[in-house]
């Protein structure tokens, strides 16, 4: 087999990424080598063959003679052809850190790189013109968030170093203000990760400690009216606060959905989804406390709005946890036609984030023939795998007992304690793990006397099922007490 770890990277890009790869490959300035033309060549014969490690026609001992013939190919041995694959690798590397790279430097960053230039050459002129025009960016952008900050140090730090080296401080006001938008960029990036930890906590278990002493100070600078009262740390102040709460009602959420619209021609674009995605967790959360009402086609129609507005897409794919919870909260309130449409639209390869894309689908389309009561075709179609996300490993164990339980299924009661042991081994946090839990204790008693109509217990059990705060699947558990 060819270099492995070349062929899923070559695998997974799409049409145009391989397009401009290729692009990039007939380049001199970066492929210079003698052996650039076999370069360009092996990777025209990876890409016609699908860049599958399966396909025989990448096989070492078939693509050898190809490049090398009239040598003897060795199996076991390092090679030419290894040497070859090597070098295409290091060269798609690049272009990754390329591309990446050309989308996140900005027009700042250009002038930015020009300025440094004629600071070398003490063109002090053009120098100036750079950073004037840097600073005409600045103050044109909308954005006030992490970035736009770390833009104006850098554009700051240019300044002095550029009076530094030629001993011309005229006055010290540029140095005060690198220091300030230091400061205001390390408060935003601070914030973000102090609720990104506080939101993981939630679900998983973490050893480390926030450091408190930085965490409080930044907290306390960011107060209204305070040095670092910037409309990203309002946002993640109050996205802390939520994510501390055991429960909140909707004027929370509504607060914000206000804050996060009234800011968001401050907030870069890839932030802004990141705060959606808080927003859509906030409310699934609360779901999962209630279930009543109809607060699935509450979730739903943010879902759908958030879809519709771009904010899960990732160069046209979609995170597979992402994928689910769409298919999953459409399917609640009962919109399938817009789940088929949208399973339909979003086959396997526009899923990303997992190896196994054809299996998440396969898992979604189950959890699809499932809610439409399809349930013999619900089980020859779910692909049962153990995902590298447990919380898709635990999703599809959830939905199997389901189809035991509708099917009469022999299997129902060892699948349940095996889902139980899973759980219980599992890093979520206790909270997390009370919600499949309980899942599996109400099931439980369905089972004992859920068919006892007149029974107190099983009035008992309908109420605490109602109540209970945290269950997966409560709508269908509540189906099977009617």
């Amino acid at each position: 087999m060819l270099n492995r770890k070349l062929l899923e990277v070559l695998h997974r890009l799409n049409l145009s990424e391989k397009n401009r790869l290729r692009q990039f490959l007939l380049s001199p300035y970066f492929n210079g080598t003698p052996k650039a033309g076999e370069v360009v060549r092996l990777y025209d014969l990876i890409i016609l063959h699908g860049a599958r490690e399966e396909n025989p026609a990448l096989a070492k001992a078939v693509v050898f003679p190809l490049f090398f013939p009239g040598r003897t190919f060795e199996e076991k041995a390092k090679g030419p052809l290894d040497s070859l694959t090597t070098e295409l690798f290091r060269l798609v590397r690049h272009f990754l850190v390329q591309k990446e790279q050309e989308r996140e430097s900005g027009e700042v960053q250009e002038h930015l790189v020009m300025a440094t230039f004629y600071q070398k050459y003490a063109l002090e002129e053009w120098f100036w013109q750079s950073l004037q025009q840097a600073r005409k960016v600045q103050a044109d952008s909308m954005e006030r968030d992490a970035p736009y900050y770390f833009n104006q140090f850098k554009i700051e730090e240019a300044e002095l170093s550029f009076r530094g080296l030629y001993n011309s401080f005229q006055d010290d006001t540029n140095l005060f203000t690198a220091q300030e938008n230091l400061d205001k960029f390390y408060s935003i990036v601070r914030m973000e990760f102090i609720s990104a930890m506080e939101y993981q906590k939630d679900f998983t278990l973490i050893d480390n400690e926030i450091s408190h002493s930085m965490t409080e100070t930044v907290f306390k600078l960011s107060e209204e009216g305070g040095p670092l009262d910037l409309p990203a740390n309002r946002i993640y102040r109050l996205i802390m606060s939520l994510t501390q709460q055991n429960s909140a009602d909707e004027k929370e959420f509504e607060e914000l959905e206000h804050l996060t619209k009234k800011y968001r021609n401050q907030i870069a674009p890839e932030k802004y989804k990141n705060m959606m995605a808080y927003l859509r967790t906030f409310w699934v959360r609360r779901y999962l406390q209630l279930g009543q009402g109809n607060m699935s086609a509450q979730v739903f129609d943010l879902y759908r709005e958030h879809l519709e507005e771009g904010y899960f897409y990732i160069d046209d794919s979609i995170s597979l946890t992402a994928f689910y919870n769409l298919t999953i909260f459409s399917l609640k309130p009962g919109q399938y036609a817009w789940t088929k449409n949208f399973l339909d639209s979003h086959p396997p390869e526009r899923i990303c984030g997992t190896r196994y894309p054809e299996e998440i689908h396969s898992l979604c389309i189950t959890e699809y023939l499932f809610a439409t009561k399809k349930y013999t075709e619900a089980e020859d179609t779910l692909v049962y795998r153990l995902f590298e996300n447990t919380f898709m490993s635990i999703s599809a164990d959830v939905l199997l007992i389901k189809i035991y339980y509708e099917t009469e299924n022999e299997l129902l009661e060892t699948r349940m304690k095996a889902l139980d042991q899973k759980v219980r081994r599992t890093k979520f946090s206790d909270e997390k793990k009370e919600v499949y839990l309980n899942f599996l204790r109400k099931l439980n008693q369905i089972i004992k006397y859920g068919w006892q109509i007149k029974s107190p217990k099983r009035i008992k059990l309908l109420e605490e099922i109602k109540s209970v705060p945290g269950i997966v699947s409560r709508e269908w558990l509540l189906e099977k007490l009617p």
